[in-house]
């Protein structure tokens, strides 16, 4: 089966970086690239301007040209990979996120041209985020792999093989190495541990209970991915923090997201994600949960 890579491309530096990274992916994986530019033009004020098809279709010629720029870049860095440009009419956020429909991966930047400079990340990815039915790559930070390796957060006490199994596959991928942690964020156990032997015997237990079904899932994934390279560790305080600290010497962190309730496509960006989105120091994947 093909794999299929789409992107949102703008043109903007964001755009370059999702484009670039999005390219790579494809060529990992055997897939193609569908590089993707949305469009919308405004009605006329007046009767005697230029008519509504008159802007569409200058609307539509530009994001074609971009699209086609687009995909002249992706050709020239990966020239094996198929490439297909579209131009799109409708809103970035629902165009990408209905492009999640045909895609096994989607690849947005962190923000387009209508964000502003000191925004961390845009409404069109936010949007695209809350509708996508496939997991989104965010091109944040440098996109190039520099550390060989990838953070994967995981809650354990929740579902999370789909964040396993899509991390163990891209970490075999890249010949990148495999951090998996999970973050107890129960700093008030910890604090009554420090003032009670007992309390601290407790957290001690369950600390090791923890690490202990944390390391079986990394195993199982490790079965069925024999090249990856992995380890896990279980750590202790503020996820949003000591993730967004791990990022700074990663090529991808990898994390989860609920799905909508049935009937409804799209993820729910808990605090923890909406954190890493905002202030992750390299790309971050989100994989729908669930």
């Amino acid at each position: 089966m093909n794999t299929v890579v789409a992107v949102g491309y703008d043109r903007a530096l964001p755009g370059e970086r999702a484009l670039d990274l999005a390219a790579a992916e494809a060529a990992r994986r055997g897939g193609s690239l569908v590089v993707i530019t949305a469009y919308h033009w405004l009605t006329p004020p007046a009767p005697d301007s230029l008519t509504s098809s008159d802007t569409e279709s200058t609307a539509r010629k530009a994001a074609e040209e971009i699209a086609l720029g687009g995909a002249a870049r992706a050709r020239q860095q990966h020239p094996a990979v198929p490439v297909e440009a579209r131009a799109v009419a409708g809103y970035a956020g629902k165009v990408l996120a209905a492009a999640s429909h045909e895609a096994d991966l989607l690849v947005v930047g962190n923000r387009g041209t209508g964000g502003f400079q000191g925004m961390m990340l845009g409404s069109t990815s936010l949007r695209t985020l809350a509708e996508a039915c496939c997991p989104v790559i965010v091109a944040r930070g440098n996109v190039l792999d520099a550390h060989h390796r990838i953070v994967v957060a995981v809650d354990i006490d929740e579902g999370c093989d789909a964040v396993l199994d899509f991390a163990f596959d891209e970490g075999s991928r890249r010949g990148a190495g495999l951090t998996v942690t999970n973050v107890w964020d129960e700093p008030w156990i910890v604090a009554y541990g420090q003032q009670d032997p007992g309390i601290a015997e407790d957290v001690a237990r369950i600390e090791r209970e923890r690490d202990d079904r944390l390391a079986a899932l990394v195993r199982a994934f490790q079965e069925r991915y024999p090249e990856a390279r992995s380890f896990h560790q279980l750590a202790i305080g503020s996820a949003a923090g000591l993730l967004v600290d791990a990022s700074r010497r990663a090529d991808l962190l990898v994390t989860g997201a609920r799905r909508h309730a049935e009937g409804r496509h799209g993820m729910l960006i808990g605090p923890v994600s909406q954190t890493l989105l905002q202030h992750a120091e390299c790309p971050v994947a989100v994989v729908p949960l669930g």
